[in-house]
């Protein structure tokens, strides 16, 4: 499996190149679905599918929600994934500074926190598992639980 500090690189490379095209990856199914918390649905979360059996050279599908928590993953910037099976990793964080500068005038690093419980950030411990099939998932509903 990936460390999760190397995870949550992956997953931000791929959103942040989201439209950058690189070479075309053949047979990837369209993979769309909403992440409630709460009850209510998780603006603003990261998503990440990286295969359960990650290897070297597996491509990760990532998104981001929206307003009503929906999501739709892309790989490399192609719309969908490859079927199989997945752990799905969900990053919900907030930026929080008190002060910009220490007493003594540097700049003081920021904090994140977590807005969903930790274990979802991390496929070791997350406990959402999605299987893809040939045909792909148009309608996922996911759960983040406290």
């Amino acid at each position: 499996m990936i460390s999760s500090k190397y995870l949550l690189l992956f997953v931000l490379l791929g959103l942040f190149t989201g439209g950058c095209k690189g070479p075309k990856v053949e047979g990837l199914v369209p993979v769309r679905g909403t992440i409630t918390f709460n009850g209510e649905p998780l603006e603003g979360a990261t998503v990440g599918f990286t295969p359960k059996e990650f290897k070297s050279g597996d491509r990760l599908g990532t998104g981001k929600t929206d307003a009503q928590g929906r999501f739709e993953l892309r790989t490399i910037g192609e719309l969908g994934v490859l079927p199989g099976e997945y752990v799905v990793v969900v990053i919900k964080n907030e930026t929080i500074s008190d002060r910009q500068t220490s007493p003594t005038g540097r700049p003081v690093p920021s904090e994140v926190r977590s807005l969903i419980p930790k274990r979802y950030g991390d496929p070791k411990t997350s406990n959402l598992n999605v299987i893809v099939g040939q045909s792909g998932n148009r309608d996922l509903q996911l759960t983040i639980l406290p």
